[in-house]
């Protein structure tokens, strides 16, 4: 945990909170934290800040806590498409996300897609979502939560919704094929908000990228070789993020 997270409801009107359950365990037991402690803090959507430890009383955690700078927005407008992998991949894909500053997830139903991972509750329960997209945000020092929307239907999606949600964005797909655009040679380079469509394990089906291409998507790989949904998540979006900054610059 780089950053403590909170909810602008569990402050009092001095800006004190006392803390229970994981995070509190986190300091207590990892941070081995005690009273005159700072740390780095963050209120959810909100600024960043710093907390002094007031009192340990495990299991809780009593702070008091100050909020003076902006968050990170990065590009907060960046959109992830990621196709539903299972369950416990979904999870972690959606830590990822977060902490890689991804302000919209689009969960799509794509046609390798197994049914069972669309009903699961890494698929289906906000809450258990939420609770993984935090965990991002802590390791990343971020605090915009991204907005998780569910697609079952990729055809209508894409012909008839996907441009009007996409409007100004570049857009660009993760694919294998020596047909893809190698990131490193990618030209021109991403300048402003973009979107990453990420398939399933085995992929997208080849009239899946014909229909993304369609609108807009250019097909791009990371190197020769087919890489796991999370992998392919942080190598093609950080490749993306790098190959905009050095556009945003200039060099």
């Amino acid at each position: 945990m780089n950053l403590l997270l909170l909810d602008a409801t569990e402050l009092d009107a001095n800006g004190r909170t006392t803390l229970t359950g994981r995070r509190a365990r986190h300091l207590l037991e990892v941070l081995q934290v005690a009273p005159g402690r700072a740390l780095r803090v963050g209120l959810v959507d909100g600024p960043l800040g710093t907390a002094q430890v007031l009192r340990c009383a495990p299991p809780t955690v009593e702070l008091a806590c100050e909020f003076d700078a902006d968050a990170p927005r990065a590009h907060t407008a960046d959109t992830l498409l990621l196709a539903v992998p299972r369950p416990k991949v979904l999870l972690r894909a959606l830590e990822d996300a977060a902490a890689l500053g991804f302000g919209r997830i689009v969960l799509m139903r794509t046609w390798r897609v197994d049914r069972s991972h669309l009903e699961s509750r890494a698929a289906t329960d906000p809450d258990l979502a939420a609770r993984h997209l935090r965990l991002g945000l802590e390791q990343s020092c971020r605090t915009r939560l991204p907005v998780i929307e569910r697609e079952p239907r990729f055809r209508p999606f894409v012909e008839d919704r996907l441009d009007a949600s996409l409007a100004g964005v570049e857009r660009f797909v993760a694919h294998p094929s020596p047909a893809a655009i190698e990131l490193a040679a990618l030209t021109p380079a991403p300048h402003g908000p973009l979107a990453l469509a990420i398939g399933p394990e085995r992929g997208f089906t080849d009239q899946e990228i014909e229909m993304l291409g369609a609108r807009g998507f250019r097909a791009v790989r990371s190197g020769p070789h087919p890489l796991r949904v999370e992998p392919a998540l942080v190598a093609v979006a950080v490749q993306l993020q790098l190959l905009r900054a050095r556009a945003t610059r200039g060099g």
